[in-house]
């Protein structure tokens, strides 16, 4: 009897824990699921993402998002670093390297920069001219000789060359000097010809003055991948702001006077209270909606990103008008979570992995370094509507 009955009881204990199991691997899947706020990123690191008390100037909203487990990033150089210092360099690509971006991605216009964009009705004859004449519009060369690691994010702007350009995604690229193509796009869509005078002179490419593309360029770039459609919204940044530029150039926005201006107040309002070493980046809304979300593996790489992401926030702002609705904390909390859509990820073996979640509404992006252990790097959602 003594036997029978241990035998029942262990029974009933096996089929209370393969209960509590499934009930723990069905919120676990639910919570993944609904877009729950991290640790999303359990299995590739240890932190623990939750968004501060929001900092607000006119229509711009930003929550810091705070973490204490940080990864080292020692080995790594940015894209700002590396141009200053004459180690990594960016140059126009020959026709022997093929590009990877899709048809539509590849043509250009010489509509005036007034004009909406329809990229795929362009003459494909027009791409195959500039590939012949040493370029492409949508890739370029960058060496790395730093002996650093180069991260680059997108919406990065480099100037010069035939025309300036953006980071098309975020990507890894390490010190090898050798040229390694990378995909961009053109945010200059009047010009295709060297520049005679400046720092960006005679072809050379350097980084943008602490400014990369605001979120919604940024968004048609990486989430859309198409042309045409960051044309049409570095269109409506010139536009909005009413400015002047014969090549309708993104970076003659940041450098117009007036909105410069703008900008300035925004940052001298936002820009010293997010020093915090807990600080690792920051979800965005405009006019009580939120755009983007940029979190990085930790203080110091945020830091190096934060005066020309800031300028991006506020360049959003400025040509978004002027409601000053507020997003709740709740709501900027779960914007740290994946899309919740379609996967796919990009991989260099032993440097890089990009995964990317796709739906509707929103897509994601996670960049981790695989040299040795995986690592997340950057984190970036953006709002697609």
């Amino acid at each position: 009897m003594k036997i029978l009955m241990g035998l029942l009881l262990s029974i009933l204990v096996s089929g209370l824990s393969l209960l509590a199991l499934t009930a723990f691997i069905s919120t676990t899947s639910s919570r993944a699921d609904a877009g729950q706020p991290l640790n999303l990123f359990e299995e590739r690191s240890p932190a623990t993402w939750t968004v501060g008390s929001p900092i607000r100037h006119e229509n711009l909203t930003i929550f810091p998002v705070i973490s204490d487990q940080q990864s080292s990033t020692d080995e790594f150089i940015t894209l700002d670093e590396g141009l200053r210092s004459g180690k990594v360099t960016v140059t126009e690509i020959g026709p022997q390297v093929q590009s990877t971006a899709a048809p539509n991605q590849q043509v250009r216009s010489n509509q005036a920069q007034s004009n909406r964009i329809n990229a795929p009705n362009q003459v494909q004859a027009q791409v195959q001219q500039r590939v012949s004449s040493g370029g492409q519009v949508n890739r370029l060369a960058v060496t790395n000789n730093s002996g650093k690691i180069l991260v680059l994010i997108a919406g990065e702007i480099v100037v010069g060359g035939k025309q300036d350009r953006i980071m098309a995604n975020d990507c890894i690229i390490p010190s090898t000097n050798k040229a390694t193509p990378v995909d961009v796009f053109c945010v200059e869509h009047g010009r295709w010809q060297q520049r005679s005078a400046g720092r960006d002179a005679n072809g050379k490419f350097v980084a943008a003055e602490g400014v990369m593309a605001a979120p919604k360029v940024r968004e048609k770039a990486q989430a859309k991948k198409d042309q045409s459609s960051v044309w049409n919204e570095v269109s409506e940044n010139v536009t909005k702001n009413g400015v002047s530029t014969s090549t309708g150039t993104l970076n003659s926005v940041y450098e117009n006077g007036s909105v410069k201006k703008k900008l300035d107040a925004y940052e001298n309002a936002l820009k010293g209270k997010f020093s915090s070493a807990n600080i690792v980046g920051a979800v965005v809304a405009v006019g009580g909606k939120i755009v983007t979300a940029d979190v990085f593996a930790n203080s110091h790489l945020f830091q190096a990103y934060w005066p020309k992401l800031l300028r991006s926030y506020s360049l959003e702002a400025i040509s978004s008008g002027t409601s000053k609705q507020q997003v709740s904390a709740a709501d900027a909390q779960a914007f740290l979570s994946r899309a919740d859509g379609k996967t796919e990820s990009k991989e260099s073996e032993g440097v890089y992995r990009l995964s990317e979640h796709q739906s509707d509404s929103d897509a994601s992006f996670e960049l981790e370094s695989t040299a040795s252990k995986a690592k997340l790097l950057h984190f970036n959602r953006v709002n697609k509507k």
